[in-house]
């Protein structure tokens, strides 16, 4: 296909984080090549930045379920009018309203974005799936024809040591300090705000002897109890351990300050792409530091893990403040992986070269029809799931109403 392709992207939600700036990132990169694109999403902090990119937003007009009837229609409707070559959906909620609408209605290819560390099994199998992880593909092998890895992508050039000085100064850290800097959405998906918690706590007892900064940049419902937690450190130590600053559209000041950094997935690689040694962090305690002995791991897994304690972070940590000549040998040691592995230009092209097979290979109408009913059947089961978990929720709710209320009257 020669002629411009026109794409519609549609990012799952449009808070700071990983998968959503991936999707923004590249539709720049596409459209930077000639492509026409829109981006469909609903509202939230990254509208500005896909304005500043130049790219075309359409606000979805329902934001609170997915899949949504009036998405759908909106859908159908920018892609007839438009004549849209291809849709891009990014996790599950774009991928089945895509799926039930334009290419359905129209046969419009569609490709899918995986960025999470599991598939759900609703997402369509008959058409492109991306996922970001070496074992995430080894395990579609058996599922679906069409996957390709494609590890999230970093801009070497906007994310490197020579860019966004000054964030010492802007967050009032002290240039003797040694800086620990986490950048994450406050949540409990993937336990990111767990692991937040666990690094207050550890910088906590580190800074007891060490003069160590802990500097927490992200937003969510979590943060409330992120401050509180950061309160009891700063009151306990008569200075600011823990700093918080909330969301920053533009994180870069933080990973450049940084002299450590501990993350998981794009901002673990934004942190790499800056030239600071990586403490991986994963779910349900999980911290592995990042060095050649450790990168086959995260290369096939992704820059995350499962399981651990809180020393598995605090060992590194003490050796990383003690020593700045390590730090320096494991800070080169991550961008050089970045620009080797993970850039974005790279990424740019795979992803167009995707676009352009997804429009001349398409899947038959018999594949169409069964990939669809699957999806259906999939979707169903996991709606039932999630409505059984919530109904046992409740069920549980007014018991533990009753034994608190049984302890407040025995005291």
């Amino acid at each position: 296909m020669t002629r411009p392709m026109k794409l519609l992207v549609y990012p799952h939600i449009m808070e700071i984080g990983g998968s959503q700036l991936n999707a923004i990132e590249l539709a720049r990169g596409v459209q930077e090549q000639g492509h026409d694109v829109v981006v469909f999403a609903p509202d939230g902090e990254l509208v500005p930045m896909v304005e500043q990119f130049g790219l075309e937003y359409i606000r979805s007009p329902d934001e609170n379920k997915r899949p949504s009837l009036r998405n759908i229609k909106e859908l159908n409707h920018i892609v007839a009018a438009r004549s849209i070559d291809i849709v891009h959906g990014y996790e599950d909620g774009p991928a089945l309203e895509l799926a039930l609408g334009p290419h359905r209605k129209f046969g419009t290819p569609l490709v899918t974005t995986v960025l999470s560390m599991t598939v759900p099994s609703h997402i369509p199998t008959h058409e492109r799936l991306i996922v970001g992880t070496a074992d995430l593909l080894d395990a579609q092998a058996g599922i679906r024809n069409r996957s390709y890895l494609m590890e999230p992508p970093i801009d070497t050039d906007a994310n490197s040591p020579t860019v966004a000085a000054g964030g010492r100064q802007r967050f009032g850290i002290e240039q003797d300090t040694v800086l620990v800097a986490v950048i994450c959405r406050m949540t409990t998906d993937l336990d990111k705000l767990r692991g937040v918690l666990e690094a207050i706590e550890v910088v906590n007892r580190l800074a007891e002897s060490r003069s160590v900064t802990l500097l927490v940049v992200g937003a969510g419902p979590g943060l409330p109890q992120v401050e509180q937690a950061a309160k009891a450190v700063n009151d306990r130590c008569g200075r600011d351990v823990v700093v918080v600053t909330g969301a920053l559209l533009d994180p870069r000041p933080a990973y450049a300050a940084a002299d450590i950094v501990i993350g998981m997935g794009s901002s673990a690689l934004k942190g790499m792409a800056f030239g600071k040694p990586l403490v991986v962090q994963g779910e349900r305690g999980f911290w592995k530091l990042l060095e050649p002995a450790t990168l086959p791991i995260f290369l096939s897994q992704g820059f995350f893990g499962h399981g651990g304690t809180p020393d598995d972070l605090r060992e590194p940590l003490t050796r990383l403040i003690s020593d700045p000549a390590w730090r320096v040998e494991l800070g080169a040691f991550a961008r050089r992986v970045v620009i080797d592995r993970f850039s974005l230009a790279r990424a740019i092209d795979v992803q167009c070269d995707i676009y352009r097979e997804a429009i001349e290979v398409r899947p038959s109408r018999r594949e169409i029809g069964v990939g669809l009913g699957r999806m259906s059947v999939e979707l169903a089961k996991f709606k039932f799931s999630m409505a059984r978990q919530h109904a046992r929720r409740q069920l549980r709710l007014p018991s533990m109403r009753l034994v608190a209320q049984s302890g407040r009257t025995q005291r």
